[in-house]
């Protein structure tokens, strides 16, 4: 999303979207959306379709092809409901899930490279800010086997980039699992809503290729290597070649997202 920055200075989008498990396995989602900004307008910075694609996700998540996953399982917060008090308190739901489960933060808003701007952020001041860390930390408290981290945000890429000299980590020592950060734009690019799509542009394909448009060889599962083969050159053509989305974590490529 092109986003005006003069308010909340280099805000952005990110987002998080969902593997596939099987019907044993528990999913525990949190998903966010800000367009309507506390402190900005329509003149200042807020955005367009941000909520809605929250919304989108949800949908997803709720059929056949994105799990059937609980409505008890998801919390979805949108605009007013956004605040960085809410935020932190719901993804501390990652905590219930055991080993075998799959957790999926989704976050699409304005962000800074190291945080994500929540509905009540107030331009300069860090501490109204949603932090990539306090993400990484509720991802490394979680038992989940799956973590994925999917963000629709300008200078989302910058989520890869280690702490202090520390190494990026969204999982603890111990987690054999698959953790993936599904990020929209390289850490120096912005994340482009389009109106023509009626949606953020990373967002919108993320959703198309989840939903079979990514099974290159027709087996009926969509892998995250064929998610990316499928979204990245469809955004980059889309924005003609000023988004370009990362897939960074630590994941066999033949991690299954969806059953078709």
């Amino acid at each position: 999303m092109v986003l005006i920055l003069r308010v909340l200075i280099g805000l952005h989008l990110v987002i998080i979207t969902p593997t596939i498990v099987r019907a044993q396995q528990q999913t525990y989602a949190v998903l966010v959306g800000v367009s309507d900004y506390k402190n900005l307008s329509d003149k200042t910075g807020d955005l367009q379709f941000a909520d809605r694609d929250a919304k989108q996700v949800l949908a997803f998540l709720r059929s056949k092809i994105g799990g059937n996953v609980p409505a008890g399982n998801i919390q979805l917060l949108t605009n007013q409901q956004a605040t960085r008090s809410r935020i932190e308190k719901a993804v501390m739901s990652f905590g219930k899930a055991k080993s075998g489960d799959r957790v999926l933060f989704y976050f699409s808003g304005h962000g800074l490279t190291n945080s994500f701007a929540p509905y009540d952020a107030q331009s300069g001041r860090v501490s109204t800010m949603l932090t990539h860390q306090d993400i990484k930390t509720a991802f490394r408290h979680s038992s989940a086997s799956t973590k994925l981290c999917i963000v629709d945000a300008c200078l989302s890429g910058s989520m890869t980039r280690p702490k202090q000299g520390t190494p990026t980590r969204l999982s603890s020592t111990t987690d054999k699992g698959n953790v993936a950060m599904l990020l929209a734009s390289r850490s120096t690019q912005y994340a482009i809503e389009s109106r023509r799509l009626t949606g953020g542009t990373f967002t919108h394909y993320l959703l198309l290729g989840l939903g079979g448009r990514a099974d290159r060889n027709d087996d009926q599962i969509v892998t995250i290597h064929e998610l990316h083969q499928y979204v990245a050159p469809q955004v980059r053509r889309a924005t003609k070649g000023r988004q370009t989305p990362v897939f960074y974590g630590r994941f066999s490529d033949n991690l299954a997202l969806t059953y078709l």
